[in-house]
C-alpha cells in the first residue's frame, strides 16, 4: 500500500525538522530481538531497505549516492547488515560462525584481518571478527570488508562492498563505521507466543505509528519511527517500506 495514501503529507516538514539531514554523520541503531548494533555513517550514506521475515532473519541495506571514476563511470558502494538466528536455537561459536558465514563474502585475496570492541576481563576477546580483501568481477577489482559477531543463538554479518577505483573516496567512511561499531542490548520490546499474535502485534504497532505521525509532533514522530521499525522486525512489509521512506525524506 502506498505510504502517502495512508498518511497526510502535511506532517513531512515536521519529520524533516526532527531528522538532521545536514549532519556530517548519523548514528544508526539496528536491532534484532534484544540485540542491537550501533554505528556511525556519514550523511551521504542512507538506508535503502530494511526487511525481516518476522522469525529468524533481518537485514539493513545502505548505500551512497553514485561515485564517479576517472572515466566518468558511476559506482555505488553498499553496506549490508544481516541478523540471523541459529536454526537449532543453540549458542553459536564466534569463530565457527565467522568461518561458516564466509559464503556471504566473495573475498579471494585477504589483505587484513582485524577484531573490534574488546570484551572486558577476557584475554584476546573481541565482539567482532573481521577481514578486508578483494575479488575480481571481470576486469574490475572489488574491495570488501567482512565482519561477524555472535551472541548466544544470534549471529550478525556485515558486508561493505566497493569498487577499488572509487574506494579512496569512502575509505574514511569505512574507518568511521568500524571505529564506531558496537554491540549492545535492549529490553525485549514485545511478547508474542504464536504467529497469529505476532501478526496482530505488527499491525497494532503500524496503526499506532500512523496515528502518531498525524499529530505532527516531533516527539511523537520519533516514537512512530521506533514502532514502524519494530513492526517491520515482526514481519510487516508495509512498515518496512514506510520506515525506509520516512528515513529518506528530503534527499
Amino acid at each position: 500500500m502506498n505510504f502517502f495514501r495512508k498518511v497526510n503529507g502535511c506532517f513531512i516538514i515536521c519529520i524533516l525538522a526532527s531528522v538532521n539531514l545536514n549532519a556530517e554523520s548519523n548514528r544508526w541503531r539496528s536491532c534484532f530481538r534484544t540485540n542491537c548494533l550501533s554505528f556511525d555513517l556519514p550523511s551521504q550514506w542512507y538506508l535503502t531497505e530494511r526487511r525481516s521475515n518476522g522469525l529468524t532473519t533481518k537485514f539493513d541495506h545502505f548505500k551512497t549516492s553514485p561515485l564517479k571514476e576517472e572515466s566518468g563511470r558511476e559506482i555505488i558502494p553498499a553496506l549490508v547488515v544481516l541478523f540471523k538466528q541459529s536454526e537449532n536455537k543453540i549458542p553459536l561459536h564466534p569463530i565457527l560462525f565467522h568461518a561458516e558465514s564466509r559464503r556471504f563474502s566473495l573475498i579471494t585475496n585477504i589483505r587484513k584481518s582485524f577484531s573490534l570492541q574488546k570484551i572486558p576481563n577476557i584475554d584476546n576477546g573481541y565482539k567482532f571478527l573481521g577481514m578486508s580483501g578483494t575479488f575480481k568481477d571481470k576486469e574490475d577489482t572489488i574491495v570488501q570488508h567482512y565482519i561477524t559477531s555472535t551472541e548466544e543463538e544470534f549471529g550478525f554479518t556485515i558486508l561493505i562492498t566497493c569498487y577499488e577505483s572509487v574506494y579512496p573516496q569512502i575509505e574514511k567512511d569505512i574507518n568511521l563505521f568500524l571505529e564506531s561499531l558496537t554491540w549492545g542490548t535492549r529490553p525485549m520490546p514485545w511478547k508474542v507466543q504464536d504467529l497469529e499474535v505476532q501478526v496482530s502485534k505488527a499491525k497494532e504497532l503500524e496503526t499506532s505509528a500512523l496515528n502518531r505521525l498525524k499529530t505532527k509532533k516531533s516527539e511523537e514522530i520519533t516514537i512512530a519511527l521506533e514502532e514502524l521499525s519494530d513492526s517491520c522486525e515482526l514481519g510487516s512489509v508495509t512498515s518496512c517500506e514506510m520506515f525506509t521512506v520516512l528515513m529518506n525524506l528530503g534527499r
